[in-house]
């Protein structure tokens, strides 16, 4: 039976970001410092493999530490109770076009719900240590107040101050860690399908 082979977000060429409407300044946008996660790919049946993705919330950076702060007290994100975000797939399938969709649970804020995140193959470059890494190009989108994050103001004008809807990118690389199958055919992920 074949083994599924390991591949580990690399947190040195990889950057996870997230973006939401404001109305007062239009977006907020930000990222985080402190995150990873493993790929165990069944490379000739892709629907079993899995993907765990996990993030250190407190590591959130948006420019301002006063607006930092805020979406880390309880009103938001409660990093003190809260501390990590959780993503494991539940299933991985091929579109015609090449791109995958990876279906998993988001486990945020002590709420766990599904969510569907988009993956585009970007090929591979050199490394330093003479392999060659995965790049992909994710996207995934949810709404913050699915995950029990209520917190808003209302404008003057009308309206409130920040949207629900929360956009995910990723730009990752993986790479290979450890040979868990007898086959010789070790090229890089540079499609989700053989």
């Amino acid at each position: 039976m074949l083994e599924r082979e390991r591949w580990e977000i690399d947190g040195s060429n990889s950057t996870l970001t997230f973006a939401l409407r404001h109305f007062v300044v239009g977006e907020i946008k930000g990222g985080f410092g402190r995150w990873g996660g493993v790929l165990l790919l069944d490379p000739a049946h892709l629907g079993r493999s899995s993907l765990h993705v996990w993030i250190d919330v407190a590591s959130l950076d948006t420019g301002s530490a006063e607006r930092d702060a805020h979406l880390r007290s309880p009103e938001l994100l409660d990093v003190a109770r809260f501390p990590r975000a959780d993503f494991r797939s539940t299933g991985i399938a091929l579109r015609a076009d090449g791109d995958a969709i990876v279906s998993g649970q988001l486990d945020l804020h002590g709420v766990t719900r599904d969510i569907e995140l988009t993956v585009i193959s970007q090929g591979t470059r050199p490394h330093e240590k003479g392999v060659l890494p995965a790049r992909y190009a994710v996207h995934g989108r949810f709404d913050r107040q699915a995950f029990g994050l209520h917190w808003n103001q209302d404008l003057d004008v009308g309206g409130i101050v920040v949207g629900d809807q929360v956009a995910i990118t990723a730009q990752v690389e993986l790479l290979r860690t450890a040979e868990t199958t007898h086959e010789h055919n070790h090229q890089p992920l540079s499609s989700w399908a053989r």
